[in-house]
């Protein structure tokens, strides 16, 4: 089907409801099975649940864009959050299935399937932790323009957030701008929890090198170790490192051996996180939610102080900006 072969000159148009007086379903399932932190559904709840002409003058303007484009971050922040919980228990139902020797000779249930879902539930699950960030940095980008460096309006990553966390703050001046109070809590609240002392240091970039080496060359590049804790159970740990290729250790019988042999106990303390995979997705899920979390509150804090400032005209240019158009219209090849 080709746009000219459908019907353009309609009369009227059927919606969702534009004006709302309560949460929408999927917000409140959302809310009530803790997908999502109570202070991002407050930010949702706080913009009388995002109803059309319901923008503050901060964000209202006349064609409406910033505070629908608040909406649509919020959004994307509950599904990303939605997805991640759904693919973390897909990953750890396939996990249950995935075949060891153990459980052949038990005569428990394996599927020859179960690897390849696994691995295809973890690259979606640290997609969707990643695009919860992102979504946001933007909402950051948008009560704060400018202020923090590199994050721009409709661009907006979290790494330049985590970037921002990494280096203290500048001593405020003599003037400051009404938004500088939040920044310096949101600098604060959210320095010790990006930048976490060990165990859990640089959870983060290791999450994002995950994330970005699945999305860029698929969940196939991730190299599984098997390890059997004393019952004899197999449990799967990943490497903390790109690449990660353990043949380099390895030698054919009768070869001459890998060149400076590491004890295998060594080897695996060095190389590889110390909880199995699920223990890591369900800790990194729960870290990814404090971060959110504790962010969400500050924008919330935010949001009802500063709502009534005038019109953020420069996260308006700074979109205009970011925008994007294609000249593509359709393939020749497919038919209508």
């Amino acid at each position: 089907m080709r746009l000219e072969n459908c019907n353009l000159d309609v009369k009227y148009v059927v919606s969702a409801p534009l004006q709302r007086s309560e949460p929408e379903p999927i917000w409140m399932k959302a809310r009530q099975g803790c997908l999502v932190p109570e202070a991002v559904f407050a930010l949702y709840a706080c913009a009388n649940y995002l109803s059309f002409g319901s923008a503050p003058p901060l964000l209202r303007d006349d064609a409406n864009v910033l505070f629908s484009y608040y909406g649509m971050l919020l959004n994307s922040l509950r599904e990303s959050l939605t997805d991640a919980d759904r693919q973390l228990r897909l990953l750890v139902d396939a996990q249950t299935l995935i075949y060891d020797p153990l459980k052949k000779k038990r005569g428990q249930p394996w599927d020859p399937s179960a690897a390849e879902r696994a691995r295809w539930h973890f690259k979606n699950f640290l997609i969707a932790l990643e695009s919860s960030l992102d979504a946001f940095a933007d909402l950051v980008a948008l009560f704060f323009t400018g202020m923090v460096p590199g994050l721009r309006v409709a661009r907006a990553r979290f790494v330049k957030i985590d970037s921002w966390l990494s280096k203290p703050l500048p001593k405020s001046g003599i003037l400051v701008a009404p938004q500088e109070h939040f920044l310096r809590n949101l600098h604060g609240s959210l320095g010790t929890l990006v930048h976490a002392p060990d165990p859990e240091r640089e959870w983060l970039p290791l999450m994002r090198l995950y994330r970005n080496k699945a999305a860029h060359l698929n969940d196939a590049v991730f190299r599984y170790v098997g390890l059997q804790d004393k019952a004899g159970d197999v449990h799967i740990f990943l490497p903390r490192q790109w690449p990660y290729i353990p043949e380099r250790f390895m030698a054919l019988p009768g070869s001459k051996t890998a060149t400076n042999p590491i004890p295998f106990p060594d080897l695996c303390r060095a190389t590889l996180m110390h909880q199995d995979i699920i223990t890591y997705a369900r800790g990194l899920r729960e870290k990814v939610l404090e971060v959110l979390g504790t962010g969400a509150s500050v924008l919330l804090a935010a949001y009802d102080q500063l709502k009534d400032l005038p019109f953020n005209g420069a996260a308006l240019a700074e979109m205009e900006k970011s925008t994007e158009a294609y000249s593509f219209q359709y393939f020749r090849t497919t038919g209508q």
